[in-house]
């Protein structure tokens, strides 16, 4: 993906190796131009459309979702028609643009259907990130073997990734607001059918990545903060945790603190990093399986495989203003709740490095171009099966402006149970902030024992 740069700034190159500046930072410099300018959008996507017009080119203009009552927004594209409806019956005319884990679905689940609606490439974001992504591409740098970021500030560090790290921390630094706060819940669905709401939190996230009045060389190096109160079930009403990502977790992994009522103090996590289960997924999600990806990727040699043109879930507003008894379905999501579009994605492979151990041997990783976030997801178990299958879904705030994935789905093929964790379909809508490093008084450990009470 380089090449091209080296080959369009031939001028640029030649003074950069008469005067004996680096060819990354030439290129870096050319880059950066062509995100404001060229064939790239701001971000690193292609603005142009696809060869057959089915995917749109980039026009960067923001669609209108005003928040409602409860920061509810509408879905703009509901008087939209399915252009195509996928089954079993006809997945193997579309394989090419299925993932093995949407194929699996539609083989195991009578009645899963992927509906194809017309695609839309409405993720925009404010200048001041785009400038940041500019200035990234000359500054930002991987260290410890690809591991901890260095240099970059307010934007995804890598709009041209080079591997598959650098495109795996542009999914985790991707905007998903300053300040961000809502009300979700988290459903278990066994293989019988039977649901069950394992948990209900208020979640409040801050991201001192995206503070706007700070800068790179003064940054600490913690990325995200998240308080999640729980409210429901009663048993475990009152509990509380909050918890710090850094750019250098392979470093300092994800503190955590917990502040349980029944011992009414605060105490240091245990780990929640890595394949250690999610309590409230019973056994289906890990905490590394958050937003489909989170955390270290020490144990991993991530692979950047390329781009394809998929179907994946995308502007699903529509989606989240639904009652949840509307959209859990019976092994997935209900299909008529879930729009999917065609998207360029990247694609990116994970496998276990020598001597270390998760119980996803594989995973298989597929990042949108127009926000960098994964929207769909696959892992393997140790003898080599198709084990999960994950799918996350894009709300769109055009009043932000952001396009952010918010709730999300991992489905175990085996067992067949599953889990959708982040729904707001019964709790609200999202609120968005600006940054105050004032409020991050409320994300510290000592600040959950006033917060967290029955």
């Amino acid at each position: 993906m380089i090449a091209p740069y080296l080959k369009s700034a031939g001028a640029l190159l030649v003074l950069g190796l008469a005067t004996g500046m680096a060819t990354d930072l030439v290129v870096g410099a050319a880059l950066a131009q062509d995100l404001k300018s060229g064939t790239l959008t701001p971000i690193g996507a292609e603005r142009a459309a696809n060869k057959d017009g089915t995917i749109p080119a980039w026009d960067g203009k923001p669609v209108n979702t005003p928040p409602g009552a409860g920061n509810k927004r509408p879905d703009p594209f509901a008087a939209e028609k399915p252009v195509l409806s996928i089954t079993a019956a006809n997945m193997a005319q579309h394989a090419e643009k299925l993932t093995d884990g949407t194929k699996a679905l539609l083989a195991k689940w009578p009645g899963m259907r992927v509906d194809v609606y017309p695609t839309h490439r409405s993720a925009v974001f404010a200048q001041a990130i785009y400038d940041a992504v500019a200035q990234n591409a000359t500054r930002a740098k991987l260290t410890n073997n690809g591991l901890t970021v260095e240099g970059a500030y307010g934007g995804i560090p890598f709009p041209v990734p080079k591997n598959g790290h650098e495109a795996l921390w542009n999914h985790m630094l991707s905007y998903r607001g300053q300040l961000t706060t809502f009300t979700a819940d988290k459903y278990v669905m066994t293989s019988g059918g039977d649901r069950v709401l394992t948990n209900r939190q208020r979640t409040s996230l801050a991201y001192p990545y995206y503070d706007p009045k700070g800068k790179p060389d003064a940054f600490s190096g913690e990325w995200a903060r998240a308080r999640l109160d729980v409210t429901e079930p009663p048993a475990n009403a009152g509990q509380a945790m909050m918890t710090i990502d850094y750019v250098d977790n392979y470093a300092r992994p994800k503190d955590g603190w917990q502040y349980v009522p029944g011992q009414r103090r605060v105490r240091k996590s245990p780990s929640l990093v890595y394949d250690t289960p999610d309590p409230s997924a019973a056994g289906v999600a890990n905490f590394d399986d958050v937003n489909l990806f989170i955390g270290a990727q020490d144990r991993y040699n991530v692979k950047l495989v390329g781009k394809r043109e998929i179907y994946v879930p995308y502007n699903n507003n529509g989606l989240f203003r639904k009652p949840v008894n509307d959209v859990i379905g019976r092994g997935t999501l209900n299909p008529d709740a879930v729009r999917w579009e065609l998207h360029r994605v990247w694609v990116l492979e994970a496998t276990l490095r020598e001597g270390k151990r998760n119980v996803a041997a594989k995973r298989r990783l597929y990042l949108d171009e127009d926000t960098w976030q994964a929207v769909l997801a696959d892992s393997w178990d140790a003898q080599g099966k198709l084990w999960k299958t994950g799918q996350a879904f894009t709300l769109l705030a055009g009043d932000e402006p952001s396009a952010s994935t918010l709730s999300y789905t991992w489905h175990d093929l085996l067992s067949g149970g599953w889990v959708y964790a982040g729904a707001i379909n019964e709790t609200g809508g999202v609120a968005y902030q600006d940054f105050d490093s004032k409020q991050l008084n409320r994300f510290t450990s000592s600040a959950l024992a006033s917060g967290g009470v029955r």
